[in-house]
């Protein structure tokens, strides 16, 4: 998936909007001594909404990647933009099942279309969602391998920053951003796997309010919806009660077994956190978007979407 903003001007530091589930990752793996987001800060300019901030700096005082983050937005390397409230196309995303922090980045570009090159997610419903508005959204994988590409970022640090985050995607979407550097398959040590035979009880003792039946069975709901595309991940974490940072650690412990009885959630979180839905909307055709002659963008259709999607 790739914004022809970001082909047609190159060499010029470009200026991305973040979402929390690309910037999560991003402050959670380093290479030579430094988080991803640091290296990245240094190469794009990052904005974010308040509510990505408040998604992502929970607990910086505990964790390491999060207080990397506090720092960054202190040092306004990472810039925390604020939105106009009231707007029309507000009530439009409220419509789709995003978390506020996805609602925001996506509401942050609508009001400055000019400013931004582009969303940076790795979140599949907030992706449709600006696929529909015609917003150029990237992986996280894609920013890095077009900053190489355009020599805003040095590709051997490209490279294994895609090594690193390899845990985070399926096979196929890392072997195919190493291919696009010109750089050949590398072995990726997969991640470790925790099986929890006893699930319910897990979650019980590593949130309090995880006792409760319902509780258990609207995580069951929420993850499922989640793994078949229905939800985001921010909304997940609003129905939940939880912070997607919670939910993002909780993930990286525990894979469930078929044998529990949280059975229906068959896709199962590591290595494919970007599953192969994933594949379809890599496959678009910016040719519909995008006037090639021109480089210009038609203007959104805030058309109301459908209750399903």
């Amino acid at each position: 998936m790739s914004d022809p903003k970001f082909l047609y001007e190159r060499n010029v530091m470009k200026k991305v909007i973040f979402d929390s589930s690309a910037l999560i990752p991003a402050s959670k793996y380093a290479v030579d001594g430094k988080l991803i987001c640091e290296h990245l800060a240094e190469s794009v300019e990052i904005h974010i909404p308040a509510a990505v901030r408040n998604e992502t700096v929970v607990q910086p005082e505990k964790f390491a990647g999060e207080a990397a983050l506090q720092k960054l937005i202190a040092q306004e390397k990472i810039i925390v933009a604020t939105i106009r409230p009231a707007d029309l196309a507000m009530e439009l995303l409220a419509r789709y099942k995003l978390g506020l922090g996805e609602q925001e980045a996506i509401l942050l570009y609508l009001q400055n279309e000019d400013k931004f090159d582009g969303i940076i997610l790795d979140d599949y419903v907030a992706a449709i969602v600006c696929r529909r508005l015609q917003i150029g959204a990237l992986l996280l994988l894609d920013l890095i391998v077009q900053l190489a590409r355009e020599h805003l970022l040095p590709r051997d640090l490209a490279v294994a920053m895609i090594a690193q985050i390899a845990p985070r995607y399926h096979s196929g979407f890392i072997e195919h951003s190493l291919h696009m550097l010109g750089e050949p398959k590398i072995a990726v040590e997969p991640p470790p796997i925790f099986i929890k035979e006893d699930f319910e009880r897990y979650l019980a003792g590593k949130f309090p309010s995880a006792q409760q039946a319902d509780w258990r069975e609207r995580f069951a709901t929420a993850y499922r919806d989640y793994s078949a595309g229905l939800i985001s991940l921010g909304w997940m974490g609003q129905h939940l009660r939880l912070s997607i940072q919670e939910i993002d650690r909780l993930f990286d412990e525990i894979k469930l077994p078929a044998s529990t009885s949280s059975s229906e959630l068959a896709e199962l979180w590591e290595p494919q956190r970007a599953s192969t839905r994933w594949l379809k909307l890599a496959k678009t055709d910016y040719s519909e978007i995008y006037h090639e002659d021109t480089k210009t963008r038609r203007a959104p259709d805030l058309s109301i979407p459908d209750e399903n999607i």
